[in-house]
């Protein structure tokens, strides 16, 4: 009879163990939690993504070289300006360009706000290139308010669905 407590008790914990840690599993693909993204504004204050929890945020990455992912970018942030979404919803656009000032120049040029572009150096790019699996091509992942990928590379009418509803 004590085995078998012992059994059971064993199996318990092993379901607990795998049913904490499943939560925490982050992978960068439709269904898992986003993993952490941190950038720096102003060189001290931090935009988390933990911090925009309750949010559906939209985290895009680009380069001003590779043509589609600076096209999506300006679609992006289109679609976020225009404000047609009912939900609470803001973008982190995250760019990969090798020379911050190139980085800048693109931003006014293609008359993209500002607010929601972040420029990344190359140690910031090796963890998020892990992270977000970037050395397969530059990726867009919408995560909904829960901390969750629903959307790899949203079409704005996907964006739509999901933040009004319709």
């Amino acid at each position: 009879m004590k085995k078998i407590f012992s059994y059971i008790a064993f199996f318990a914990a092993i379901v607990l163990l795998i049913s904490a840690y499943s939560e925490r599993v982050m992978k960068a693909e439709k269904g898992y939690t986003a993993p952490e993204i941190e950038m720096l504004v102003n060189d001290s204050v931090e935009v988390s993504l933990s911090q925009l929890r309750g949010k559906y945020v939209l985290v895009n990455f680009w380069d001003s070289e590779n043509a589609v992912s600076r096209i999506a970018a300006g679609e992006y942030d289109r679609y976020f300006r225009n404000k047609t979404y009912t939900e609470p919803f803001t973008i982190l656009s995250v760019n990969t360009d090798s020379d911050p000032k190139f980085f800048k120049e693109v931003v006014k040029k293609d008359n993209l706000e500002a607010s929601t572009q972040f420029h990344i150096t190359d140690a910031k790019m090796k963890n998020l290139e892990a992270d977000y699996r970037l050395n397969h091509g530059f990726a867009s992942y919408l995560i909904n308010p829960q901390g969750k990928i629903i959307a790899v590379n949203p079409s704005i009418s996907c964006l739509q669905t999901y933040l009004t509803g319709s």
